[in-house]
């Protein structure tokens, strides 16, 4: 589906096999993470926004069908991240996982896939630091995927290095908890993004949590139910929100980083 920013209409685009996460390349095109389904194999396509023309850029890590592709990011050298938790074993629409864990992977310019960081519960939203040396992935485990909670599992936002292709020192950057009381204390950090000055903002059940690059937390955006979100607008200012049931919108005074798409537009503007 897509939203007019203008009208707030929202209007059908395509059909998917299950897509979740998605983000704009370098060059405009939309990349989306397609968790499949029983009968169709998750996998990441790119989708021209013009032509409607689209492309599947991986579908397989050394010949095994990936979980559920979940989230996904596009590095300024072109290559493409993205999280591939069990949620799609967990909620029954898809088989059992080939790979047997949850992993972090990563798509070069000429689409040989690599696992990048594995360990995770449930690796669900990534986003790289403004100077892309850091990559910050969200670890959404006390959400088990079928309807339950485990307070027992990770809660955590984790912080890596990055060093050319590859990831390193893995250290949690903050565990997250339900600040309004309004349900149990153990959060489940979803969508994840980064603001030009390093702040970091996480969908929780209360709403926007937002850190500053040291992980301390600052404040909170109450959106109850709270998923995913992204910055929208000719300064990437505007905060769309998604929860189950609505899209809100919130102004802000800061200015996304990550999206070099948009960007670009926004220096000719």
């Amino acid at each position: 589906m897509k939203m007019s920013l203008v009208t707030g209409e929202v209007s059908f685009v395509m059909k998917t096999n299950m897509a979740n996460g998605m983000t704009l390349d370098n060059s405009g095109k939309l990349v989306v993470c397609e968790q499949g389904l029983f009968e169709k194999r998750g996998f990441i396509q790119k989708i021209d926004l013009h032509s409607m023309a689209s492309s599947i850029v991986a579908d397989n890590w050394k010949g095994l069908s990936f979980n559920s592709p979940n989230d996904v990011v596009v590095k300024s050298d072109n290559s493409i991240w993205f999280t591939d938790p069990d949620y799609g074993q967990k909620e029954h629409f898809k088989g059992p996982s080939q790979i047997g864990k949850n992993q972090v992977y990563r798509v070069s310019v000429t689409g040989e896939v690599t696992a990048v960081a594995d360990g995770f519960t449930k690796p669900n939203g990534l986003a790289f630091s403004p100077d892309e040396k850091l990559l910050y992935i969200t670890d959404t485990g006390t959400s088990v995927g079928d309807g339950t909670v485990d307070l027992s599992k990770p809660h955590d936002i984790n912080v890596f290095d990055v060093e050319g292709t590859t990831l390193s020192n893995r250290r949690v950057f903050a565990s997250v908890a339900v600040l309004d009381g309004s349900l149990p204390s153990i959060g489940v950090p979803d969508g994840i993004k980064v603001d030009t000055q390093g702040r970091v903002y996480t969908a929780n059940q209360d709403g926007i949590q937002v850190f500053s690059p040291k992980g301390k937390l600052l404040g909170l955006i109450r959106v109850q139910g709270a998923i995913n979100m992204g910055f929208v607008g000719p300064r990437l200012d505007r905060m769309i929100v998604t929860n189950y049931s609505a899209i809100h919108s919130v102004q802000l005074n800061v200015q996304a980083a990550g999206l070099l798409y948009a960007e670009a537009l926004h220096h000719h503007l």
